[in-house]
């Protein structure tokens, strides 16, 4: 018993009367009328997305050869980490997947294409699987027959198992099997993507050096080069990139304005600047000891430059960036650093104390009032044509582990699009960002890279039935409920 007797009040601190932010309101900032009259244009491209690994298992099927990822998950399986053997069975069970999308209403399916199913050992000198061609075709075939419009993915972080990303035989490699898949989907295919947050994949969790980012754009451009060039194909043809926007902690300090834009540098700059600006890689790259990063030459700028239709990326949340200990040129000098070699530390703990939104089960957060500063930031810094949102979505917390029925009750999820597609509008009428659509992160819940629990899917999958039987969650009737409202006619 703590208390023996009736406690004085004390006063309440000031501190703790610090409100949290603020609520997402429906009403524009810069007008009197209301968002929902604001609509989107009628080929506004939105749909769902889906990655090979995190969703086809069968990754012994019908001569497929090993993909890097296939060390986490594959059997034997020494980690407990999701079975990517299984992962949604997807490779069996497509046609009820694109059917399930026609019967919702969903005209958009971005999905990938398995490398090493085309080529299973990755390279020229691999023969052609024909079983691998056949079904990404009736892939394709079955999405046209439902009216569903195919977005193909060439590469979304599953290279071959034997091929580094480093090696310099990366980029012919990789034009080689994109030749494969283009010329034979090309006739019906308009919408390419090379590569999947390819900005992403340096550091200690990859294993991949930052000097390899030459090669990833390289490999990228060459492709882009021989499908418009050679092919002469009439479709678009881009890259996407991973970005959760870094804002200056203090807005006020010069060394967190300069975190913030540290980070960009490095995780937009470091591609973004070639293919876009046709720029060199930021100082802020080239100045970091043992980086190991070279300068671009400037026939590979020439090469690099233009080399996307437009912008596609990943946003699917913001954070915010502060300097380091002891600061950022000293960690930027020291390869031992823990923080190097972005030496920026990301919170998204705000100063007051507060989370800046409702946070999920992994890195997304339900921040509404940061999609504008996504699009904005880009629009400003890379100049593109238009933006795609290539994947968003929110995991709620710890959704893997309630009832079914309560699962299949996303609300969060549902107020997570929702609220971004509100501020997607804003942008587009506001801020003039020409947003040209938004593909929402997953079709299903799958293998989320070792994980099931990282459940972002709008559909669940039973995967204790025998039949991983698929169920629509509720926010999959308001996401294609909020685009048939706010769609032109």
């Amino acid at each position: 018993m703590p208390f023996t007797t009736t406690v004085s009040p004390t006063p309440v601190a000031s501190s703790e009367l610090i409100f949290p932010p603020a609520l997402y309101t429906a009403c524009p900032s810069t007008s009197d009328s209301c968002v929902d009259c604001y609509k989107l244009p009628s080929n506004f491209i939105w749909g769902v997305a889906g990655s090979a690994f995190q969703i086809e298992g069968g990754l012994d099927f019908e001569g497929r050869g090993p993909g890097t990822l296939d060390v986490i998950g594959a059997l034997p399986n020494t980690e407990d980490a999701a079975n990517a053997e299984t992962a949604d069975m997807n490779y069996l069970l497509y046609k009820q997947d694109i059917a399930r999308l026609e019967a919702i209403g969903i005209p958009y399916y971005s999905f990938s294409v398995s490398w090493t199913r085309i080529l299973p050992f990755g390279n020229e000198s691999t023969p052609v699987n024909q079983p691998g061609l056949s079904h990404y075709n009736d892939v394709i075939n079955t999405c046209i027959q439902y009216g569903v419009t195919p977005i193909v993915t060439l590469q979304h972080a599953d290279p071959p198992l034997n091929l580094s990303l480093a090696d310099p035989a990366y980029p012919d490699a990789f034009l080689y099997y994109a030749k494969q898949v283009m010329s034979h989907y090309g006739d019906r295919v308009q919408h390419w993507v090379t590569q999947n947050e390819p900005n992403i994949a340096f550091g200690i969790y990859t294993g991949t050096p930052y000097s390899a980012a030459t090669n990833i754009m390289m490999g990228h451009a060459k492709v882009y080069h021989w499908y418009k060039e050679v092919l002469k194909g009439t479709g678009t043809i881009t890259l996407k990139f991973a970005n959760n926007l870094a804002l200056p902690l203090d807005s006020t300090n010069p060394d967190d304005i300069r975190a913030a834009s540290r980070y960009q540098d490095y995780i937009l700059g470091i591609m973004g600047n070639a293919i876009f600006l046709g720029e060199q890689y930021p100082a802020e790259l080239l100045n970091t000891t043992d980086l190991n990063l070279t300068a671009l030459t400037p026939d590979q700028l020439s090469y690099l430059n233009r080399t996307a239709d437009f912008w596609s990326f990943d946003p699917y949340t913001a954070q915010y960036a502060t300097s380091p200990p002891g600061g950022i040129d000293a960690c930027a000098a020291n390869s031992s650093d823990p923080l190097w070699p972005v030496c920026v530390v990301n919170t998204n703990v705000q100063q007051d104390g507060w989370l800046m939104g409702q946070a999920s089960y992994a890195y997304a957060y339900l921040a509404p009032q940061y999609v504008r500063q996504q699009f904005t930031y880009v629009w400003n810094t890379f100049r593109p044509s238009g933006i795609l949102v290539a994947e968003f979505g929110f995991n709620p917390w710890m959704e893997w582990s309630k009832p079914v029925v309560y699962q299949l009750y996303d609300l969060e999820r549902t107020l997570y699009y929702q609220e971004f597609l509100r501020e997607t509008l804003k942008a587009i009428y506001e801020d003039g960002v020409n947003v040209i659509g938004a593909l929402g992160w997953s079709v299903l819940d799958n293998d989320e890279f070792s994980s099931y629990y990282q459940q972002y899917g709008m559909q669940h999958v039973d995967r204790t039935n025998g039949e991983f039987t698929r169920s629509f969650k509720r926010s999959m009737f308001d996401y294609v409920d909020f685009f048939h409202k706010f769609i032109s006619a």
